[in-house]
């Protein structure tokens, strides 16, 4: 009987650390340095992680960035992202899917949002003109929206002109003139480096109520204005200091009320309800990880759990995380010139960081569940 025990409390022991086997990828894109003013080759790969020790890494694709002098596939423009564990959607709406190791979607449009079994885009050209447009997963098939009532966003149809300084805001109602909302609707980020004269941020909170961003002529104060297009009512819900950036502006949303505001290295907490703009010391958490948003001369702390558990020099966006472990490129900026120092990754069963080699990083994308 006492054998019996023994076995079936050894069976329980052995399943029960292999059901504790956490097996993770991180999508990570390198850039080829020696084609970038050429076709802009990007090498995408998945790092493997037992239980949050590196355990290897295949290629899965090289990419195109430039063709015939224009865009193509670019991993650079923005903030990627991995939908249902499968699909790589690049900030201009690029699709390519990891599994079958292949270029879906190699056009460029606005993701409105991903549901289920489609992408929805959305596309505001001066020469394709107006439209939505669908990318669905199951038939590998893309194709524009004919219907007029399709609406798969809230809000109404504006646009800012920026043909001159400052910016307008122009509505456009259904078979009727333009009105113009706003006739000084902010300037310039005149050192963006991702896209060449952005548009200020901008979102809505319902279908009359409209968020966006506003920067003074010399790029050093940043203020958010809630307007209703309705009536014209322009608010202000705070300003703060900053300084020219060559990243763009984005916003996530963390509930009803309050919105991150991500600046170059700042963070800021946007709340709609009390009109208050906040600069904040450490990241949001993400998985238990912070990290302090100041550059400082050792680099950015880290934290897990409000803990700190390390120091290192690295660009927020790529500082990745998921359950028990993170990932960040090292990296030295001198200037306008970039030094990585290969990838620092979280042990959790340790409790230490880990030097994975990683050279030539463009972004990390993310982790994947193996």
């Amino acid at each position: 009987m006492k054998k019996l025990a023994f076995s079936f409390m050894f069976l329980w022991c052995f399943t029960n650390n292999i059901a504790q086997d956490i097996k993770q990828g991180l999508i990570i894109i390198h850039v080829v340095p020696e084609s970038v003013k050429t076709d802009y080759k990007q090498k995408i790969f998945n790092y493997h992680f037992l239980n949050g020790v590196y355990t290897g890494r295949d290629e899965l694709l090289t990419v195109n960035g430039k063709k015939d002098g224009r865009d193509l596939i670019r991993t650079d423009l923005g903030i990627n992202q991995v939908y249902k564990n499968r699909y790589l959607i690049t900030a201009i709406g690029n699709i390519i899917d990891l599994k079958e190791k292949k270029v879906l979607f190699d056009g460029r449009a606005k993701l409105v949002r991903c549901s289920n079994d489609s992408a929805i885009y959305y596309t505001n050209d001066a020469f394709k003109g107006k439209f939505y447009s669908v990318y669905n997963f199951k038939t590998n098939t893309y194709g524009e929206v004919k219907s007029l009532i399709f609406r798969p966003k809230i809000g109404q149809d504006v646009e800012f002109d920026k043909s001159t300084a400052p910016f307008k805001l122009n509505l456009y109602p259904p078979n009727k003139p333009k009105i113009i909302l706003l006739s000084d609707a902010g300037n310039p980020q005149f050192n963006a480096s991702e896209i060449k004269n952005p548009d200020p941020l901008f979102w809505w909170i319902d279908n009359s109520t409209l968020i966006y961003s506003y920067l003074n002529k010399e790029n050093t104060e940043l203020s958010f204005f809630k307007i209703n297009v309705d009536t014209k009512q322009n608010t202000l819900l705070g300003k703060i200091a900053v300084k020219p950036e060559s990243a763009l502006l984005k916003q996530e949303q963390l509930s009803r009320n309050e919105f991150m505001i991500y600046y170059g290295n700042k963070f800021f907490l946007l709340n709609i309800d009390n009109n208050s703009l906040t600069n904040l010391e450490f990241s949001p958490k993400s998985n238990g990880f912070n990290f302090e948003c100041k550059y400082n001369s050792y680099g950015r702390m880290i934290k897990l759990n409000d803990k700190e558990c390390g120091k290192y020099h690295f660009q927020p966006k790529n500082f990745k995380t998921s359950k028990n472990i993170a990932a960040l490129v090292k990296e030295i900026l001198v200037g306008t010139d970039s030094y990585q120092q290969g990838m620092a990754v979280w042990d959790n069963n340790k409790q230490e960081w880990r030097k994975v080699d990683c050279d030539d990083v463009l972004s990390l994308v993310g982790f994947i569940e193996e």
